[in-house]
C-alpha cells in the first residue's frame, strides 16, 4: 500500500477537523466505542456508565459523537433546553480541551440553545475551568450521587441506622419464609407487573412512561450490559428487585430499586439483601441521584451516605438567574 505524503495527511486532519459533530444515537453496538473513552477514567459517578446512557437515553434523549479523539454527550429531554456533558477525551492522548469545548458550543449555538454543559464531574469541571478560567460554574447538587461504605448497608449497624433494622426486623417476623434470587432474564415478567402496580398508584405522567421503558431494557438486556440484580419473592410471589453494575473495582452502582409498598420493610431488605449477595467485593455502593424529589432526598439521606459524587453546571455566561439552570425541576 502507497504511503500517503505529509501533504495528504495534513488535508485529511483538515476535513476531519472542519467536521461538524454528528450523532448517533446509543445503541448496544456503540458500547465498546464509548467505554473506550469512558471506562479509563476510572470514575465513580453513575453518568459515565454505558448501561446508564443506554437505557435512560432512548428516543433519542442522549446521543454521542466522536471528533478528534473527543467524545460528546448530548442531552434532550422534553422541557429542558438541550445541553451537553463535558467533552470526554481519550485518556492520555494531548488533546486541545478548548478546542473541543469551542465544538461544543459552537453545535449548541447552531441548535439555536444557550451552551450549557450541565453534571460535570470535578476532574472535567476542573478541565474545563484551566481551558477557560471565566466560565461560569455552580455546583447543581440535585444531580449529586449518593455513595455509602459497602459494610454499612450490609450491617446496618450504629444509632443513625437503628430504623432501617426494625423495618427489617417487622419483614423478617411476618415473612420468614421469603426467598432471595438472582435477577435474570426469566423473572423480566414478574418485574414489569411489580413495576406496573408500583406506576399503577401514581398519577399517571410521561417521566413515568419513560422510565418504565427504560426498565424493561435494562431487564431485557442484563447480560449485554454486565448487570446482575436481585429479587425478594413473598409467598411465592415478587416483591422487590433491584439492578445496579460494576463500575470501577471498588464502586458498584445501583440503577433500579422497586418494592411492594403493601409489604413493610421490603426496600430496606432488598436493598441490603442485594449488597449481600451482589456487593460482596466493593468499598463502595453509588446509588445516584435524588433529582430534587424530596421524597428519594429524604431516603437516600436517611442511609447516611459517606459521600457524594459532586457535579457542576458550566456555561459561558452568568446563568444563576436561568428558570432553566437544574435541568430538571426542584421539588420543594
Amino acid at each position: 500500500m502507497p504511503m500517503m505524503c505529509l501533504d495528504e495527511e495534513r488535508s485529511i486532519e483538515s476535513e476531519e477537523n472542519q467536521k461538524e459533530l454528528v450523532f448517533h444515537p446509543i445503541t448496544l453496538e456503540a458500547k465498546e466505542l464509548i467505554e473506550s473513552y469512558t471506562v479509563p477514567w476510572q470514575m465513580d459517578c453513575s453518568d459515565l456508565s454505558f448501561a446508564n446512557l443506554f437505557i435512560w437515553g432512548t428516543e433519542g434523549k442522549m446521543q454521542y459523537a466522536e471528533k478528534n479523539q473527543v467524545l460528546y454527550i448530548k442531552l434532550d429531554f422534553e422541557g429542558v433546553p438541550m445541553f451537553f456533558w463535558a467533552p470526554i477525551p481519550k485518556k492520555g492522548i494531548a488533546v486541545d480541551y478548548r478546542k473541543a469545548i469551542d465544538e461544543a458550543v459552537a453545535y449548541m449555538h447552531q441548535e439555536g440553545v444557550e451552551p450549557t454543559f450541565r453534571s460535570v464531574w470535578t476532574t472535567f469541571r476542573d478541565m474545563m475551568l484551566q481551558a477557560y478560567p471565566k466560565m461560569f460554574v455552580m455546583p447543581t447538587d440535585i444531580a449529586w450521587d449518593y455513595v455509602y461504605e459497602q459494610e454499612a448497608l450490609a450491617t446496618l449497624r450504629g444509632k443513625k441506622l437503628h430504623g432501617k433494622r426494625n423495618h427489617i426486623n417487622k419483614f423478617l417476623a411476618a415473612y420468614p419464609d421469603y426467598e432471595y434470587k438472582k435477577l435474570d432474564e426469566s423473572n423480566v415478567a414478574d418485574c414489569i407487573a411489580l413495576y406496573d402496580k408500583w406506576i399503577s398508584e401514581k398519577e399517571p405522567s410521561k417521566e413515568l412512561e419513560d422510565e418504565r421503558k427504560s426498565v424493561l431494557l435494562a431487564l431485557q438486556n442484563m447480560k449485554a450490559l454486565g448487570l446482575t440484580g436481585g429479587a425478594i419473592y413473598v409467598n411465592g410471589k415478587l416483591g422487590a428487585f433491584t439492578v445496579g453494575e460494576r463500575i470501577r473495582e471498588d464502586v458498584q452502582l445501583v440503577h433500579i430499586e422497586k418494592a411492594d409498598t403493601d409489604i413493610d420493610g421490603l426496600y430496606p431488605m432488598i436493598n441490603q439483601q442485594y449488597v449481600l449477595h451482589e456487593c460482596t467485593d466493593v468499598l463502595y455502593i453509588n446509588r445516584e441521584e435524588d433529582m430534587g424529589h424530596a421524597g428519594m432526598r429524604k431516603a437516600k439521606r436517611s442511609y447516611q451516605p459517606c459521600y457524594m459524587v459532586e457535579k457542576y453546571l458550566l456555561s459561558l455566561r452568568d446563568l444563576s438567574q436561568d428558570p432553566n439552570i437544574w435541568g430538571i425541576k426542584e421539588e420543594e
